[in-house]
């Protein structure tokens, strides 16, 4: 079985998507193909039930760059298409293949409507599955994890990595100075790095070698997820209010250090 995804939109968008693909391929026994913008791409490759990836920005084309990317897919044998695009031409498109299950939130194309307003994993029900984000699967190049365990500080204790979303509206980073000593201080060799910059691969890497994560980034709260490392997330720990008030106290104690 094969089923093509349509997926635009930033890497947090994608990595709410990459659950869908996993269960899809754990318990359909499918090979999956993904047009994605160009820089997301990386990050499907780390998903073995991804065959291939197909780069397209879907922002701005015109009907002949959807009839390419058509194109692109026509040879396969799709029996699903999860599309979470929307537009008249990719409509016009999708209604002229042989995809026989079309999943979107709307649009004259759709075989299988999903409401508006819901989540990604309602994406799942037309073809009988749910989501279980705790069966992902996501396989690292051996040598990402050698070098992201390379840059880890010393020592053999418990690494929790930190990260911020480096947002004006972020906890302030005197607060993440006391929560690094407070992990320190409270755990025996307990380590802190924070989330380092670099490819999306590479991050994955630092998050998957880590034995927790605190964060107030989203993507980097999706990687943990995705890589089965308990996160502590900010923005959970203070729902409706701003974070920059979320006082430190909270967060040792969602770390059970308070």
């Amino acid at each position: 079985m094969r089923v093509l995804f349509l997926s635009p939109g930033d890497l947090e968008a994608q990595l709410e998507r990459l659950p869908l693909a996993a269960a899809i391929g754990r318990d359909l026994n499918a090979s999956i193909q993904v047009a994605c913008p160009l820089a997301a791409a990386p990050l499907w490759k780390l998903l073995p039930v991804v065959e291939k990836q197909l780069p397209f920005e879907f922002e701005g084309v015109t009907l002949a760059d959807w009839a390419n990317l058509m194109g692109c897919v026509r040879e396969p044998d799709f029996q699903a298409c999860l599309n979470f695009a929307s537009g008249w031409n990719l409509d016009l498109l999708l209604s002229l293949s042989h995809i026989p299950v079309r999943v979107a939130r709307g649009g004259f194309s759709c075989t299988a409507p999903v409401a508006a307003d819901a989540p990604a994993q309602e994406f799942l029900k037309p073809l009988g599955l749910q989501s279980d984000q705790d069966q992902i699967c996501i396989s690292l190049p051996p040598k990402a994890l050698e070098q992201a365990r390379s840059k880890q500080p010393d020592g053999d204790g418990p690494l929790l990595l930190l990260a911020p979303s480096q947002t004006p509206q972020d906890w302030s980073e005197q607060h993440w100075s006391a929560l690094e000593e407070a992990v320190r201080g409270r755990i025996t060799g307990g380590r802190c790095q924070r989330l380092q910059s670099g490819s999306i691969v590479q991050q994955t890497a630092q998050v998957a070698s880590a034995d927790g994560v605190v964060s107030s980034s989203a993507v980097a709260s999706g990687l943990a997820k995705c890589c089965g490392v308990s996160v502590v997330e900010l923005q959970q720990l203070a729902p409706g209010q701003a974070l920059a008030a979320l006082p430190l106290e909270s967060v040792l104690k969602a770390l059970g250090i308070a």
